[in-house]
């Protein structure tokens, strides 16, 4: 295969061609087009349209191998039967990347996915690089880069950030970006990267965590193409100090097959997904507006010492409430300090000093701007609190109420915005001055109080996590010759155990009986209690079936244990095939223990583990 580009050269690019350029904008490529001369995009701009010689003042050209130089990247929007052509040529003009936004491949069938293999040999071929098909393509601010013909792009400028984001949806990118940018929150880049035919995840989580201008990388992920990179990418971000939050799509299995319809991605298992990301140091969130207030966040704020949460509320009942759901979310309420006490006596009368939640319409002089200032600001110097809250519901001033929580915070003394704290804006046009307000003054507020607790209940996420050393195979295991004579497929008991015995797992002694009579010379050989266990493939649960007896004393007992069992079992099930018993030594432990493994593409195999069992 040829050398590839190194991938942070095309998607920082110095020169990018747009394949179907022109000035129309109820077309893609026109909107795209408009949209990247719009943002100030500092590099070469190469519009491809063999109609026209000029477009928005610049030159056009009539193929990709017509421009000066070969485009570091290069973007279609051109019919699926022309994209194969169109790879093509962007290889053999020595184009880096191309953005393919054409959807209708392997999201729509054995016919696309065929096409779709056969672009990517193309592409690789000529030593092109793919994002797509079916993608929305790349807005990045950090570079101001727009490839990208979403109308959320038509503002003034794209507000810069340092959060990075990757999204397996397009449509779901372009609009968490514009609500993002509605409260002030900016991005470094963002990619949409649909199918992911070649390019995947975990090629654009490796160049965010490389990136110097991202802090925070957020992910919305249908399926994973390789499981193993991904979390090798996650792992690096987590040793750069830069938190990953996830949102993944197909928990259920309505969500799974509309994943899969989608992008074509395999969902796979949502709960090794889920073990993978606290493993690796990922948070696992549900819902990316979530995500985002909680990247914007970790990207503001100094992550705090202590998950305690004090409310700082215009409303008894809505600070109740709050309260309430913090308590479903496990963020328990700090206990004030009695400097904070103290502090708030001048303005609330006796109890109310000393309450959290604090509710300003309790002060003595009935929630004045004086008391939200210096209410916020010892709520901020409080060491007892690490999180704080203030759900505002419509009031006289509600921007006035606003600014004087950012002053307060602003004025603790442990410096401006030195722990997680967030303004939820409840009411609806009352609080557009105030929302105005705070994007000015960067501070960051949401419109939901489910959405605040979900963001913080990620900081718990985040707490929780440990990093658990890396497996390793003792060395004085066998080889796979300790599993000769032992057929593949489902295993009886004592084939399992046989399995485990040769890898070092220590079983209890016992052996199969064809019948009642070997039952008992079984037993002679072994030590009392016994245990004897149905020998059957069709009973796997053998406890639900009465296929386990316990505690038998002697060899006598075995023999009649064994003749009652059998004779009962084919009774009760008639098409079962009864192979006879297993005798065992029976032991008891303190714990006992379910250990498994089974197959969950896309991560392999995985052992899973959990309490519980018949005693």
């Amino acid at each position: 295969m040829p050398d590839f580009a190194p991938v942070a050269e095309f998607l920082r690019p110095r020169s990018v061609a747009v394949i179907g350029a022109s000035e129309d904008l109820t077309k893609f490529g026109g909107r795209l087009f408009r949209l990247l001369v719009q943002h100030g995009y500092e590099g070469a701009i190469y519009p491809i349209n063999p109609k026209r010689d000029m477009l928005l003042g610049m030159k056009a050209y009539p193929s990709i191998d017509a421009t000066p130089t070969a485009p570091d990247i290069a973007v279609m929007a051109v019919p699926r039967d022309h994209v194969r052509d169109a790879v093509r040529a962007c290889a053999a003009a020595g184009t880096k990347a191309a953005v393919i936004i054409t959807a209708k491949f392997s999201d729509a069938g054995a016919e696309g996915a065929a096409l779709e293999a056969e672009i990517v040999r193309e592409a690789r071929a000529g030593g092109m690089r793919l994002i797509g098909p079916n993608c929305l393509g790349i807005i990045s601010p950090a570079s101001r880069l727009t490839l990208c013909a979403s109308p959320a792009l038509f503002v003034d400028s794209l507000p810069l950030g340092d959060i990075g984001m990757v999204s397996q949806s397009g449509a779901l990118m372009a609009t968490i970006f514009d609500r993002a940018q509605t409260r002030g929150i900016g991005f470094s880049h963002c990619f949409s990267i649909g199918n992911q035919a070649d390019l995947d995840l975990a090629d654009f989580v490796d160049f965010l965590v490389d990136d110097p201008d991202t802090r925070v990388i957020c992910c919305y992920i249908e399926g994973l193409k390789d499981a193993g990179r991904f979390l090798r990418a996650v792992e690096r971000a987590r040793a750069d100090g830069k938190p990953v939050i996830a949102v993944k799509a197909g928990r259920t299995e309505h969500g799974a097959a509309a994943a899969f319809s989608h992008t074509a991605s395999l969902a796979g298992s949502y709960d090794v997904f889920a073990a993978a990301c606290r493993g690796s140091g990922v948070v696992l969130l549900d819902d990316p507006d979530a995500m985002i207030t909680l990247a914007a966040s970790l990207a503001r704020y100094v992550p705090p010492r202590r998950l305690d949460a004090a409310i700082l509320t215009t409303s008894g009942g809505g600070g109740a409430i709050t309260a309430d759901r913090l308590a479903d979310a496990a963020i328990p309420l700090a206990a004030l300090t009695d400097t904070t006490r103290q502090g708030l006596s001048p303005d609330f009368d006796g109890p109310a000093a000393a309450a959290n939640p604090i509710d300003m319409g309790a002060a003595r002089s009935g929630g004045s701007v004086a008391v939200v200032e210096n209410a916020m600001r010892l709520l901020m110097e409080d060491e007892c609190v690490g999180l704080v809250l203030a759900p505002i519901t419509t009031a006289p001033d509600v921007r006035l109420i606003c600014e004087s929580l950012v002053n307060g915070a602003e004025a603790a003394a442990s410096g401006p915005y030195a722990k997680p704290w967030i303004i939820v804006l409840q009411p609806g046009q009352a609080g557009d001055a105030a929302r105005r307000m705070l994007r000015e003054r960067k501070a960051l507020y949401c419109d939901s109080l489910d959405e605040a607790i979900r963001a913080f209940a990620g900081y718990r996420s985040l707490r929780a996590m440990q990093r658990f050393p890396v497996c390793a195979r003792p060395t004085d295991l066998p080889d796979a010759s300790a599993l000769a004579g032992i057929e593949a497929g489902a295993l009886g008991e004592d084939a399992a155990k046989a399995v485990l015995a040769a890898y070092g797992v220590a079983v209890n002694r016992g052996a199969p009986a064809s019948t009642p009579e070997r039952a008992r010379q079984v037993a002679d050989g072994l030590a009392a209690p016994f245990v004897v266990k149905i020998l059957s493939p069709d009973i796997v649960h053998k406890s639900d079936a009465g296929g386990v007896v316990l505690d038998l004393p002697d060899a006598d007992a075995v023999e009649e244990a064994s003749r009652a069992m059998l004779g009962r079992l084919a009774r009760t099930h008639p098409n079962a095939r009864l192979d006879g018993v297993v005798v065992q030594e029976m032991r008891r432990a303190p714990l006992v223990m379910l250990i498994g493994a089974r197959r969950a593409p896309p991560f392999g195999t995985v052992v899973t583990g959990g309490g519980g069992g018949v005693v």
